[in-house]
């Protein structure tokens, strides 16, 4: 079964005798309706979604595109006509947009202007999480979709151990806040500006490689079994990754995953450089 970010089933299962305590959302003003959709106001309209579509919203708003197949797969367990019947309600209200590769084989999900509004004011547990609408980089739609498949293998194992992911962070975002700092320090002398940078990085939990801070493709937040607060730095790596590359993301500390040419993604180990070289 597939996991959206927030999902109580990620939850580990209460022990016995103890009560689940359910904690609405105070953002979440929402109307019932009569069909198993619930309405949504935003802009001066209502928007109805069940419960998959509202985690279709939620999980990409914050990966910012998701392939449909691996919408259908995680979030409907394979269950074709109720996905296509569902995402074509979602692109009739304007919530979301399709966009088909230049092959064709592959459709790209991401979420129009209106979706995020919906999902920023209604549907996200964590107000911390970043929501995204639009695509930004059409040349690396395979590899930034291949991103959700890879959060899905890793949030199993995080729910299987007994956590709970409670929000992600895409480069993007990393990159964002590290550069606005990275911009304050350049007047500074070559020793000071170094030392600045490292602290910049120690602030991330990041390490710096090869003269870079290493930025990992998404970063899962999450709580353990026994509440503690934890992270995990996931790369999803592609042929086109150069050996060097490879080994400063690997000496980073991150878990990398290689995609393979039918776009399903498999953990790999030490022996990930000579796999990616031969590629």
């Amino acid at each position: 079964m597939g996991r959206s970010l927030h999902d109580d089933s990620l939850r580990p299962t209460p022990s016995q005798g103890q009560a689940r305590e359910q904690v609405p959302d105070k953002n979440q003003r929402r109307s019932p309706a009569h069909d198993g959709r619930a309405a949504y106001p935003h802009a001066g309209r209502n928007y109805h979604l069940n419960s998959n579509q509202a985690a279709v919203l939620r999980d990409v708003g914050a990966f910012r595109t998701i392939t449909a197949e691996s919408l259908r797969k995680h979030l409907y367990q394979g269950d074709a006509e109720r996905f296509k019947k569902d995402l074509a309600n979602l692109t009739d209200q304007r919530l979301v947009s399709v966009q088909a590769d230049s092959k064709g084989k592959d459709r790209y999900v991401s979420l129009t202007r209106g979706g995020k509004g919906v999902t920023e004011s209604h549907l996200r547990s964590n107000s911390n999480q970043s929501i995204y609408s639009g695509i930004v980089k059409k040349r690396e739609l395979r590899h930034d979709a291949a991103i959700y498949d890879v959060y899905q293998k890793e949030a199993r194992k995080i729910s299987k151990s007994g956590g709970t992911p409670k929000r992600i962070v895409l480069d993007f975002e990393l990159k964002k806040n590290i550069n606005r700092q990275l911009a304050k320090i350049q007047h500074l002398s070559p020793a000071e500006r170094e030392r600045q940078r490292k602290e910049i990085a120690d602030a991330h939990e990041l390490k710096i490689v090869n003269g870079k801070i290493q930025i990992p493709d998404v970063r899962i937040e999450y709580e353990s079994r026994d509440q503690d607060q934890c992270k995990v730095d996931l790369e999803c790596v592609t042929g086109h990754y150069k050996a060097g590359q490879v080994a400063a993301k690997a000496a980073a500390g991150f878990k990398l995953y290689n995609q393979d040419y039918r776009g399903r993604s498999a953990e790999r180990g030490e022996d990930l450089v000579g796999e990616v070289i031969s590629l």
